[in-house]
């Protein structure tokens, strides 16, 4: 009789044990859940703050004055060059 005592609570914790791996499963499953939704706002608001910085970017540099204060690479830039052009042709 002890042996069958034995087997029925060693089934009783495999089956406890089970229970648990369940439910912890469970909880994992939830916490990954709420994790990936928090993050994919994180990643949504990102790109969408990214996108508005690049317009604006593109925008002040499409204003000359503005392109030549923020890029000095403007300021040293000579005349730009014009191909001679003969009264006779080409």
């Amino acid at each position: 009789m002890p042996d069958d005592y034995t087997d029925n609570a060693a089934n009783a914790a495999d089956g406890q044990q089970h229970t648990d791996s369940v439910s912890n499963r469970a909880c994992y499953e939830d916490t990954f859940i709420a994790f990936s939704s928090r993050f994919e706002t994180f990643l949504r608001r990102a790109a969408g703050t990214g996108l508005v910085l690049l317009v604006a970017a593109q925008l002040l540099l499409s204003v000359p004055v503005i392109r030549a204060w923020i890029v000095p690479v403007e300021r040293m830039e000579g005349v730009p060059f014009q191909r001679y052009r003969s009264q006779d042709g080409p």
